[in-house]
């Protein structure tokens, strides 16, 4: 079972655990943050997806979770429902910053600033090596022994694949395997869940598209 927020594990993920450097672009950190924290609100029943588009289920939260109420909050603003490459387009930047907030209030990592012209991402070395490295280490064990694969996890490392994330896996992992068991927990997630991969995937080649050019 993965304990931590999904954006937590994701957000991990794409660091390096001794450096603390961002293994994959800021942008498809964005997407993947995005959607790791939308998957979260869809599974606890506040958000929803309607015709590929995010729209509020149930706006009642304790107000406890920074984040989640910042994605909420942002949703609920808007007179229209958006799709998900609208969304990480503009949360994408700010989930970033609150999530990598999180995870130093939580005593995980530390930063290390880039520098006064912020040219290149901080850096973010774990604290706890631990904690830093869970959700790589339940994207891997899942991959490895599919039958203890849960719904968060099998939505993480859906995640890690769609941003095309999965070199940062062991080695050791049969990637052909691995992308076929993906596809497989694809087609099997809730209907609003794969809706949202849908979605990331629309905005992930979009991304792709900006940095070929």
């Amino acid at each position: 079972m993965l304990r931590q927020p999904l954006a937590t594990a994701f957000f991990l993920f794409a660091h390096d655990t001794f450096s603390g450097k961002l293994l994959i672009s800021a942008e498809l950190l964005g997407c993947g943050l995005v959607g790791a924290q939308m998957a979260e609100l869809i599974l606890a029943g506040r958000l929803q997806m309607l015709d590929g588009k995010v729209a509020v289920s149930d706006p009642r939260g304790d107000g406890s979770d920074t984040i989640s109420a910042y994605v909420m909050d942002s949703v609920s603003r808007q007179p229209q429902a958006h799709a998900v490459r609208i969304w990480t387009e503009n949360l994408g930047p700010m989930l970033t910053e609150l999530v990598a907030r999180a995870a130093l209030d939580e005593g995980i990592v530390r930063r290390e600033a880039s520098g006064i012209l912020r040219r290149k991402a901080d850096r973010f070395p774990a604290l706890d090596l631990v904690r830093a490295a869970a959700g790589r280490v339940r994207v891997e064990h899942a991959l490895r022994h599919p039958k203890d694969m849960d719904l968060r996890v099998g939505f993480l490392t859906a995640l890690v694949f769609a941003v095309g994330a999965e070199r940062l896996l062991d080695p050791g992992i049969d990637r052909l395997h691995a992308r076929a068991l993906v596809a497989e927990v694809g087609e099997n997630l809730p209907a609003a869940l794969r809706q949202l991969l849908d979605g990331l995937a629309a905005a992930i080649a979009a991304v792709s598209l900006r940095v070929r050019r």
